[in-house]
């Protein structure tokens, strides 16, 4: 009987108000539009935030953190992998590592005035001096150690338990010339026929295109010891920008001298009877390859063809690196008299030392 009871009052109820509950979803339906309308307006009206803005936003606080607030080096990518996630939680496009540690970071530097920021970039190459046997790596801060103490005098050092000698750092009565190649690999080479020693050569390689810690060891050194750039590269586009790279300002690097660069090629000239292979540089290249140096005649090889510094041998690369230096009167250095002076009375003092 109650449950009767029950039913009756509630399909009574439901019949009393079936009409008041249909305008009320009809009510809820319409703020749901209204509501959704609202949000679709303000997303229209506020754009999604960019990846570059977002990672200039969190740019010196992921900075700051891995350099333990500037008072330690920090590589690029160390800034990479602490900014990524402050940046994905202002937008949802992913932050891509080359486009934040090539173009993001390196923008960031330039627009701010972050001169002081201890960042380090990985080495891409390395330069060897000729007699002492010191090899550099192209990273940042190793490059500017070195600039550091290239400006010192050479040391005559009296012998005592080591031999008596001569040091020195850099240019300075020790090499005339920096040959600067695009490729890595060659060093073996150059060493097994004393290309560096002969004609009193640092040498230079990179891979591929120099980085900034080879622009600015170039720059400072080339530039303050008015010293020549001897520049090797493939026949390519590449190979045109490369020596583009050494020459001129751009968004990565701007030159405080004008380090004298004279193109050892490879040119039009100098791919007779090497190996070409086809080649598609993609459209619109003829402004590029003319404002790094290419003639018309290169440019129109350039469309379809590329020729490597691979594709010499052994002997004749050297010999025609020996050419390039002689036509560009490339030759061994003969310190100041002085120096030479002081040198022999060093090792004449050193010789009778051991002798008595």
């Amino acid at each position: 009987m109650q449950t009767n009871t029950a039913s009756a009052m509630i399909s009574a109820l439901k019949f009393v108000t079936k009409d008041w509950a249909k305008q009320r979803k009809a009510e809820e339906r319409d703020r749901s539009r209204e509501a959704s309308r609202h949000y679709r307006l303000l997303k229209w009206l506020e754009p999604e935030v960019s990846i570059k803005q977002a990672a200039y936003e969190v740019m010196e606080e992921a900075y700051m953190k891995v350099s333990a607030n500037n008072t330690l080096p920090a590589l690029v990518r160390q800034v990479f992998y602490q900014a990524r996630p402050l940046v994905q939680t202002k937008t949802d496009k992913p932050l891509e590592d080359q486009y934040f540690t090539q173009t993001l970071l390196p923008d960031y530097i330039r627009e701010y005035k972050k001169v002081d920021w201890k960042i380090v970039y990985d080495e891409r190459g390395h330069f060897l001096e000729p007699h002492t046997g010191k090899v550099l790596g192209l990273g940042t801060l190793a490059v500017r150690e070195y600039l550091g103490q290239i400006h010192q005098e050479p040391r005559f050092e009296s012998a005592s338990f080591a031999a008596a000698e001569v040091k020195t750092c850099g240019p300075n009565a020790r090499f005339g010339a920096v040959l600067f190649i695009e490729k890595e690999g060659f060093f073996p080479l150059f060493e097994a026929v004393k290309l560096a020693e002969r004609y009193d050569l640092a040498i230079m390689s990179t891979k591929g295109m120099s980085n900034t810690a080879a622009r600015e060891l170039i720059d400072e050194m080339c530039g303050k010891h008015s010293i020549p750039a001897l520049v090797l590269h493939d026949f390519d586009k590449s190979g045109f920008s490369i020596i583009g790279t050494l020459q001129h300002d751009n968004r990565r690097y701007e030159f405080k001298h004008s380090p004298p660069i004279i193109d050892l090629g490879l040119r039009k000239d100098d791919i007779g009877g090497l190996e070409s292979e086809a080649y598609n540089p993609g459209a619109n290249i003829e402004s590029n390859l003319r404002s790094n140096g290419a003639t018309e005649e290169e440019i129109e090889i350039l469309k379809e063809r590329r020729v490597e510094l691979n594709a010499f041998t052994s002997d004749t690369f050297i010999a025609f690196i020996e050419r390039k230096l002689s036509q560009n009167g490339i030759r061994k250095i003969v310190p100041a008299q002085q120096k030479l002076a002081e040198a022999y009375r060093l090792f004449v003092r050193a010789a009778e030392s051991r002798r008595s």
